[in-house]
């Protein structure tokens, strides 16, 4: 085949999926009207950053196994929280965007949320009411899955569930969504540290130790930080609207200070996990990742671009983008570091 019609050529389904869930989908490229539902919802839910919740959850189910051992009762309720967490994020990206289109926040001009993903209803790909429909369904399913929950373990996961259910509706809605006063940041770091991590880990478990909900705090940290680094890039915006997320309040110089410490504790717990004999001296693989928060802490010492640079996708994503490369690296590691603690635990 010749190259000039090989690269024309639309993409494969599955190559599609792979773009979205990998970050990589250019809707320049291909536009959204003409993908298949499977693309859609990858990308109306926003997929990319479901390795978040999944980070969190693997983490809980880790803790568990390291303190309690394997057994195939294990299984089935640790597929059921982490298909009920990545159904409750889907669904408050989903309705984060249907408020922020009603609000008026995505809709401004100037506003770059369509200029880097796709709005769901925004671009074409559904209408508001389809948009909140299927947060909707992704709640409903959200709720059954803890319901039966509440039935294995007991009504305390009744209290995991129900501050979720309440981080996911105010977050973006209600009349003092916690995105706009400055809450938004904080919420994320109690949502995908103590939150998903303690409440995995007492649904298998029935117990919340404090010495998990320390562990959580080193992924939930670095969670937190990629919700800095997307706010730094909406900085300007943000101020017109009167959004005060925290870079709002803070500055940007500021912020960058505070990203970057935020950085160093999720590295310093780590090693204070180990070195308190919380957790097996594996998790120090995750210092791993340091020279990759070396390149972000590079940029971040710098002025953001007036144009995009060359082979830009996300432009006018610029930080967020080594935030989120930085959050990848360390997250997989830490799951590494706890899946060599489960079959070899050797501590300090």
């Amino acid at each position: 085949m010749p190259r000039w019609l090989a690269k024309n050529r639309p993409m494969s389904k599955t190559t599609t999926w792979y773009k979205i869930l990998n970050g990589t989908y250019d809707m320049r490229s291909e536009p959204v009207q003409g993908l298949d539902p499977i693309s859609r919802w990858l990308i109306a839910t926003r997929s990319v950053v479901f390795v978040m919740t999944i980070n969190s959850v693997i983490i809980g189910g880790l803790l568990y196994l390291i303190h309690s051992g394997f057994h195939y009762s294990f299984v089935f309720p640790f597929v059921l929280v982490l298909l009920g967490l990545v159904l409750a994020h889907a669904a408050s990206n989903l309705l984060n965007d249907y408020w922020d289109a009603k609000h008026g926040i995505d809709t401004s001009e100037g506003y770059f949320r369509p200029a880097y993903m796709p709005h769901p209803s925004l671009s074409g790909m559904m209408k508001p009411k389809t948009l909140l429909t299927l947060g909707v369904v992704h709640v409903i399913g959200m709720i059954a899955i803890a319901s039966y929950l509440v039935f294995l373990r007991g009504p305390l996961v009744l209290l995991f569930a129900g501050l979720g259910v309440l981080f996911l509706t105010t977050y973006a809605g209600g009349p003092k969504p916690l995105k706009r006063i400055g809450l938004g940041e904080p919420a994320v770091f109690v949502v995908w540290g103590p939150l998903m991590v303690g409440g995995t880990y007492f649904v298998l478990s029935g117990a919340y130790p404090l010495w998990v909900v320390i562990a959580s705090i080193p992924y939930a940290v670095s969670v937190t930080t990629v919700l800095f680094g997307k706010h730094i890039d909406k900085i300007d915006y943000d101020s017109k609207l009167g959004v005060k997320t925290v870079p709002v309040i803070l500055g940007e110089a500021m912020t960058k200070k505070v990203l970057e410490s935020l950085i160093i504790i999720a590295y310093v717990t780590v090693v204070g996990l180990v070195l308190t004999r919380f957790l097996p001296i594996w998790s120090l693989v995750s210092l791993l990742a340091f020279p990759r928060a070396n390149v972000l802490f590079r940029v971040l010492s710098k002025p953001k671009p007036t144009e995009a640079p060359p082979g830009a996708i996300m432009w006018p994503i610029w930080y967020l983008g080594f935030v989120f490369n930085h959050n990848r690296r360390f997250g997989a590691l830490y799951v590494l570091g706890l899946i060599i603690s489960v079959i070899l635990p050797v501590y300090v």
